[in-house]
């Protein structure tokens, strides 16, 4: 499975191949679970990995930036 669970939100990998060079990049979505509501963002960055695996393992980390407030560019402050 391609999601983890972290501080209250779930990071799910869905990684995108590039056709020109086969190489990876980090796409994930956020989602936020309150009772039955669900919400959901979209994240992506432009760095490339040669294997799917290798682009998996830093979406999460990129993920876990993200809810720790560590990028300056996204925010789960609106979910």
């Amino acid at each position: 499975m391609n999601s983890i669970e972290y501080k209250g939100y779930e990071i799910e990998a869905v990684p995108d191949q590039l056709a020109e060079s086969g190489e990876w990049t980090i796409n994930i979505n956020i989602f936020l679970h309150r009772g039955s509501k669900t919400t959901k963002k979209n994240f992506s960055a432009g760095n490339t990995f040669r294997t799917k695996d290798e682009a998996i393992q830093h979406s999460f980390q990129f993920g876990k930036q993200i809810i720790d407030g560590q990028s300056d560019n996204c925010s789960v402050d609106d979910l």
